[in-house]
């Protein structure tokens, strides 16, 4: 019976992660003059890169396809 019961919760965990990651929406790409002009990923990797003044958190997925995500504001 434990085992069960184990397994209904790491059930219910997995669903709740998988719903939480398809219902969660990446921030718009800000409005104002410093990505204004950004219209390819390298634009947003000399800030946002590993090297960058500003760069992506750990967190981030490492591909470098900013606008398959990321829409205008």
């Amino acid at each position: 019976m434990v085992t069960i019961g184990v397994l209904a919760v790491a059930l219910a965990i997995t669903a709740g992660l998988v719903i939480f990651t398809l219902r969660r929406t990446p921030p718009p790409i800000p409005s104002d003059t410093d990505h204004l002009t950004s219209r390819v990923a390298d634009d947003c990797l000399a800030c946002h890169g590993p090297d960058g003044g500003r760069p992506r958190g750990r967190n981030h997925p490492l591909n470098n396809q900013c606008f398959n995500c990321h829409e205008r504001g």
